[in-house]
């Protein structure tokens, strides 16, 4: 099948493990980070809390409580133009610049990290055949992979 075109790549992990556990805010941020990332191939974006305010359809305090939330959970990161995590919403709110937002990069690559944050221990290639799904599982992680 080739590549529709005007489509943005979504992960499947996302999609079979991780939708059912979100509220409709915090899913609809989920996916609009996963656009102005994923969807632009970068690995991360500027956004601002009136750009996901207006692409998610919901309320400041809605949008507040998500990003919190997704940031708790371990499946997102937020930066300031210094590159530096912000954890809290205090953080963000003192941020007096644009945020970097991005996908946790161990949430995608490493299962350990997933087991982690109690998504277990699910594999990203679902079309691997069993003999190359216990080999990719049998791969060791480092303590690095947790950082």
């Amino acid at each position: 099948m080739s590549r529709l075109a005007n489509t943005t790549p979504f992960p499947n992990l996302l999609l079979d493990r991780v939708m059912r556990f979100l509220s409709d805010t915090e899913w609809r941020v989920l996916c609009v980070i996963v656009r102005q990332t994923y969807g632009w191939q970068k690995p991360e974006d500027w956004l601002s809390h009136s750009q996901l305010k207006a692409h998610t359809g919901r309320e400041s305090a809605a949008v507040s409580r998500a990003v919190d939330t997704l940031v708790k959970r371990g499946l997102i990161v937020v930066r300031d133009r210094f590159n530096r995590r912000l954890f809290s919403t205090a953080e963000r709110r003192r941020s007096r610049s644009g945020l970097v937002f991005a996908i946790h990069p161990l949430f995608l690559e490493s299962a350990q990290y997933r087991r982690r944050i109690g998504l277990g221990d699910f594999t990203l290639r679902s079309s691997q055949s069993e003999n190359n799904k216990s080999n990719y599982h049998s791969k060791k992680e480092t303590n690095d992979d947790l950082k």
